[in-house]
């Protein structure tokens, strides 16, 4: 589809320039995810980085650059779970035992301990129970519902009344309860863990974002497998054999960043993240692919018909401690050595399809996209203009949510804006959060392929927007 201005006001002749289509973006969205693992997941990989940045040159970005900063590699070569004789299915915990960088080990025998079963985790759980040297069994809860997100919006495209209250429950595995148990459980002296996926589908391949500071070692298993380690300890198999080897290294970050120059050193910054702990067709192949095609369409349009610079900005480090999110706020928001000033954020994640839950509990994946919302901090006109852009391309299922109601309660943006969020930069982050989003099922197949090019769409509007309003006037 060709696009003239947009509608953006200006006395400049029309321009005209083509977004790429479905199609395209969704190759571009496949060449991504054969890097499985890409970023800091494998140590010292190039490859995604690589890629990006010669899409951003062969697109004629200017200043196309490459921003290092040192994060953490974890892999696990050897686990093990067995309880009394009966050995369980599982998956190590990334990032846990996590005694700083080299190899890691429970030792030649593994950790041999009883088994104590601490339910939710509460601190009540934990009163009643003496973990002192022994194996915590816990239940590993989702706690951000859709319920929640609905309830915080301002505005919510559904013109099909699609909304099943029975889908309402289901929270994305963002927020948890991980980080609360287990400062109880290292505290009270535990000496493993064993997590319960007790909110999840039938999978333990699970890698939720890096929480530092788990010294102790530990593993996922499903729904399933818990309740056969509950009547495994019921009937007076109370004792655990938990083995975990690996090597945790430092390995670079990489941040690709390309400029489109406009009339203004302001600056838009429109950012995704390439890396991935899987395939990552969804987290984030698929935002990744959403700031192509806008760098592309972009790069049609003459200089002087850009109001504003255009900054692409594609992070690493997203599942091992945002080093990289935070290096980026140190040169280019706090301290910045360029003239070039952000003036606002445009953040694109996850076009992703619906998933629940089966009565099996088996993933049960839906050809239609999953809710998402759009959190903002921004002017009343440009909330309209938000408004205006998910109707006007047909983004079902769309939230907004402004980030003053949300924020206060969780106290972080949950999107990968949220170290330019916190720096003060007023931000539009696009984000949904399927239940399969940390999972190897994130594979190629759950990006929802018809919304690929009408997000782009969306996302130029508003972009244009913008561009069109007086820096000053950006923020709400």
């Amino acid at each position: 589809m060709t696009i003239q201005n947009r509608g953006v006001p200006s006395d400049d002749p029309p321009y005209a320039a083509t977004m790429p289509d479905n199609e395209t973006i969704f190759s571009w969205v496949k060449d991504l995810t054969v890097f499985t693992g890409r970023g800091t997941q494998t140590v010292d990989d190039h490859r995604s980085a690589d890629y990006l940045l010669d899409t951003f040159r062969t697109f004629g970005l200017a200043d196309v650059q490459q921003q290092e900063t040192e994060s953490l590699h974890w892999r696990a070569t050897r686990s093990q779970l067995i309880i009394g004789a009966t050995p369980i299915s599982h998956s190590p915990v990334v990032f846990s035992l996590d005694t700083g960088n080299g190899p890691f080990s429970t030792g030649p025998d593994g950790l041999i301990a009883p088994i104590v079963d601490v339910g939710d985790g509460q601190e009540d759980d934990f009163a009643r129970a003496d973990v002192n040297g022994k194996i915590v069994l816990f239940n590993l809860r989702f706690i951000l519902s859709r319920s929640l997100l609905l309830a915080a919006g301002e505005f919510f495209y559904d013109p099909h009344d699609s909304v099943d209250p029975a889908d309402l429950d289901t929270a994305n595995p963002y927020l948890n309860n991980y980080d609360d148990v287990l400062e109880r459980a290292i505290a009270a002296g535990a000496a493993g863990f064993v997590g319960v996926l007790a909110d999840y589908f039938d999978s333990h391949d699970i890698r939720p974002e890096y929480t530092p500071g788990i010294t102790i070692p530990g593993l996922w298993v499903t729904k399933a497998a818990g309740a056969r380690i509950r009547a495994l300890t019921a009937s007076g198999a109370g004792t655990a054999t938990l083995r975990l080897e690996g090597e945790r290294a430092p390995t670079p970050a990489r941040t690709v960043i390309g400029y489109l120059p406009g009339r203004s050193s302001d600056t838009i910054m429109i950012q995704s993240h390439h890396d991935s702990a899987w395939d990552g067709g969804v987290e984030d192949a698929s935002g990744t692919a959403e700031v192509l095609a806008l760098a592309r369409y972009y790069s049609q349009i003459p200089q002087q018909q850009r109001p504003k610079t255009l900054m692409f900005v594609l992070m690493d480090s997203h599942w091992t401690g945002y080093q990289a999110h935070a290096k980026f706020v140190d040169t280019f928001i706090t301290a910045p050595a360029t003239p070039r000033r952000i003036v606002a954020n445009v953040t694109l994640e996850h076009i992703a399809k619906q998933a629940e839950i089966g009565p099996n509990g088996q993933l049960r994946v839906y050809d239609r996209p999953e809710y998402r919302g759009i959190f903002e901090n921004v002017s009343p006109p440009l909330k309209t203009a938000i408004e205006n852009a998910v109707t006007t391309h047909g983004l079902q299922r769309t939230l907004r949510l402004p980030t003053d109601k949300l924020f206060p309660l969780i106290g972080e943006l949950p999107t990968d804006a949220d170290h330019v969020y916190q720096a003060g930069i007023p931000t539009i982050s696009f984000i949904s959060g399927p239940i399969y989003l940390y999972d190897k099922a994130d594979t190629l197949d759950k990006v929802y392929k018809p919304d690929l090019a009408p997000v782009a769409h969306a996302f130029a509007d508003i972009i244009d927007q913008l561009a069109a309003t007086p820096s000053d006037k950006i923020r709400s």
